[in-house]
């Protein structure tokens, strides 16, 4: 192993998680390298390593006050650019570096790399997708720290529902401008982080309009908001702030208004669409639908880096559960022994936390190649490619975003939220660290699109697809990305049989893909005929695809995500170059968070006729052996994707095990002090006269 991993990866201390780190049939060190990559663990141990010296960067002792928390991110956050872990060149060139640099940061502290990804990257990258030549040097401001931004789109009435947006841009040919104007209240941007007291620029999203009366629908505008020198609003802008949230405190989330607000012609972001000087609107794309395409894939960086969020919360939670788990003793065999079994021992435990390892292990495999399909139609709109393309990639990037986001935020919401019970009460505690994991990741539940609104975003993507399919249209065209090729084979997939009643049958990450694919096609056929079925009672198709919603285009969503996570894994377990034991252990995890997930599903399984009567016995079977033949790989797998120990900041979830040493040195100053309340309720001792 090269020196700089040997710095890295060091040797474990010993201790209480050696017992289940010895018995572990991979090296540790190899999965490390795999999953995660050289250049990734080597960016961030340097970050980790830098933030750790640096007294800016101390773990609070105390919460603080949400002036205090904004501050100091704030001051954190000009710090990382000046480190400048990730350059911008990286960026664009590197897409899975710039996943692990969102990582290393956010799993040290949420609200710092948000700051940061909100006052220059996002922005950037929203320039470069959206934007054109004329804007390069407002990239160049922000590359050079001169101005911050933030990403202006949801309004006080609609979030979700892009269509609706009331903030309006019409152009004035006499001027050269368009003037942006806010209606009413309900159409205030509103939840943009950084727009409360840091942004001094905005990407600012209103419907556009043309002299001729034409609306021509959404678009982005970057423009000034506040005077670069005295942080003062720009006349014809309000501002307000929204105040303390339930996590995330550090990033200041704003409220604004404009009031006929100008801005140059040239602050419209361009790449999809232009005005002219004489007041014409032109673009590339000749049908709206694809122009709405392209716009949409390029609108779905956010979903894109939550689900990484998502991930590195996932990883984190998990990282404490599993190695508090193989730590904590409870009971035992009654063999007089009175010996106490680490908790991990029992199969209650492995089946609330194995799939959640697997999860983890999943959604990064998951995000780092989609980060690099977003790039890659990030470069192609630059390099201005076909558009015809472009607006079937785009389309595809924003379906699987749109459930993606959704399914990676409630994994780790949900999979925090366990670990958290694992834990027990000292789970509960504050040095745990679940806790603000659990605060923090719940804003990914919400912003970005409500999880459950999106999914009905990718229902209606397939549902199109669907309809090619009853043509006998090939949907290959259309699922560029692969995502839902297999469609073209639904006829057949319908057909099919299981046959698999032996649980090891089950172990195959294949034989799951398989059903999972048999779920999607069934939920497709069901919900095509349940809507065509409430049409036909006389509902119009908004109202017929509003009560198909919870039975049928939820469930379709979902089950398309997870049959593509396992197609993602799968291209990992097929790779000729895997060592064999790395491979072995990859499948035992993939066929865990798969067959525990497909259980979701039995209903559309038995009803399709696809499950045979033997069959779910057999997969629930697969489920409990699964577990057992995990446990003794279940440390060394946290090992090999957990962040460092001052990242992580956890008294049960430290690498080297010694849970109770570290929740003494937590409790130790209070143990220590007298209580400041101890005069209050202490009086000296009553005589007994006074009985």
């Amino acid at each position: 192993m090269e020196p700089e991993l040997k710095e890295i990866l060091k040797d474990f201390p010993p201790g209480p998680l050696c017992r289940y780190r010895s018995k572990a049939s991979f090296n540790w060190k190899e999965m490390c390298l795999l999953i995660q990559g050289k250049d990734a663990l080597i960016l961030k141990h340097k970050i980790w390593s830098t933030l750790k010296k640096d007294p800016l960067f101390a773990h609070h002792t105390s919460k603080p006050t949400l002036k205090e928390a904004r501050h100091i991110a704030f001051k954190r956050a000009r710090k990382l650019a000046e480190y400048d872990f990730m350059p911008t060149r990286h960026m664009v060139g590197r897409p899975e570096l710039f996943d692990n640099f969102v990582m290393a940061v956010g799993q040290y502290e949420w609200s710092v790399l948000v700051k940061l990804q909100l006052l220059y990257n996002f922005a950037m990258s929203a320039l470069y997708g959206m934007g054109s030549e004329r804007h390069f040097n407002d990239i160049q401001r922000l590359m050079n720290k001169e101005i911050g931004a933030c990403f202006c789109l949801t309004e006080i009435g609609h979030g979700t529902n892009t269509k609706a947006m009331r903030t309006t841009a019409i152009f004035d040919v006499k001027t050269q401008e368009f003037v942006l104007h806010t209606p009413d209240f309900e159409a205030a941007k509103c939840w943009a982080g950084n727009l409360g007291e840091t942004a001094t620029h905005a990407v600012v999203f209103a419907t556009l309009s043309t002299p001729d009366g034409e609306n021509h629908g959404l678009h982005a505008f970057f423009i000034q908001i506040r005077d670069t020198n005295t942080f003062e609003n720009l006349p014809g802008v309000t501002i307000g702030d929204m105040g303390e949230k339930l996590g995330l405190n550090g990033v200041d989330n704003g409220v604004m208004l404009f009031n006929q607000y100008r801005v140059p012609r040239v602050a419209l972001l361009n790449r999809t669409g232009d005005v002219n000087e004489s007041g014409t609107y032109v673009s590339p794309f000749k049908d709206k639908k694809k122009r709405l395409g392209a716009s949409l894939g390029t609108l779905s960086a956010g979903r894109v880096g939550i689900a990484s969020m998502a991930a590195a919360n996932l990883i984190k939670a998990i990282t404490v559960g599993i190695r508090y788990s193989a730590v904590r003793q409870q009971f035992g065999p009654e063999d007089g022994s009175n010996e106490e079994l680490p908790v991990i021992e029992y199969q209650l435990q492995q089946w609330r936390l194995f799939p959640y390892l697997g999860a983890a292990y999943v959604l990064l495999q998951f995000t780092r190649t989609f980060r690099k399909d977003f790039t890659d139609m990030q470069r192609a709109m630059m390099n201005k490619e076909d558009p015809d393309q472009l607006a079937a990639v785009g389309a595809e990037i924003h379906a699987v975003s749109s459930s993606a986001k959704p399914l990676s935020a409630w994994f780790a919401q949900n999979g925090v939220q366990e670990c958290r019970e694992a834990c027990g009460g000292h789970g509960y505690l504050a040095a745990s660290g679940l806790g603000n994991i659990r605060e923090d990741n719940d804003a990914n539940c919400t912003y970005e699109g409500d999880n459950n609104v999106l999914l009905q975003q990718t229902a209606n993507w397939l549902l199109n697809l669907w309809s090619l399919v009853q043509r006998r249209q090939s949907v290959a065209p259309y699922t560029p990305l692969g995502s839902a090729t297999y469609l073209d084979s639904a006829e057949s997939i319908l057909k099919s049989k299981c046959n698999l009643d032996a649980p090891h049958q089950w172990f195959e990450p294949q034989a799951l893909l398989d059903a999972y694919q048999f779920v999607v096609c069934h939920l497709l056929r069901s919900t095509a005929a349940r809507v065509q079925q409430l049409m036909g009672q006389k509902l119009d198709a908004f109202s017929a695809k509003n009560q198909a919603q919870a039975y049928y285009y939820r469930p379709l969503s979902i089950a398309y995500c997870e049959a593509l996570f396992l197609i993602r894994m799968l291209r990992l377990l097929n790779d000729p170059n895997i060592p064999e034991p790395l491979r072995a252990v990859l499948k035992l995890l993939t066929a865990l968070f798969g067959a525990t997930n497909l259980m979701k599903n039995i209903s559309a399984l038995t009803q399709g006729g696809y499950f045979q009567p033997n069959t779910s016995a057999a997969l629930e079977a697969a489920i409990e052996q699964l577990c057992e033949r995990l446990k003794p790989e279940a440390v060394a797998l946290v090992d090999a994707i957990a962040p460092s120990d001052f990242a992580l900041n956890s008294a049960l979830g430290h690498s080297d095990g010694q849970v109770y040493r570290h929740l003494e040195e937590f409790m130790a100053s209070s143990m220590s002090a007298r209580p400041d309340w101890w005069q209050l309720v202490v009086k000296p001792p009553m005589k007994a006269s006074h009985l």
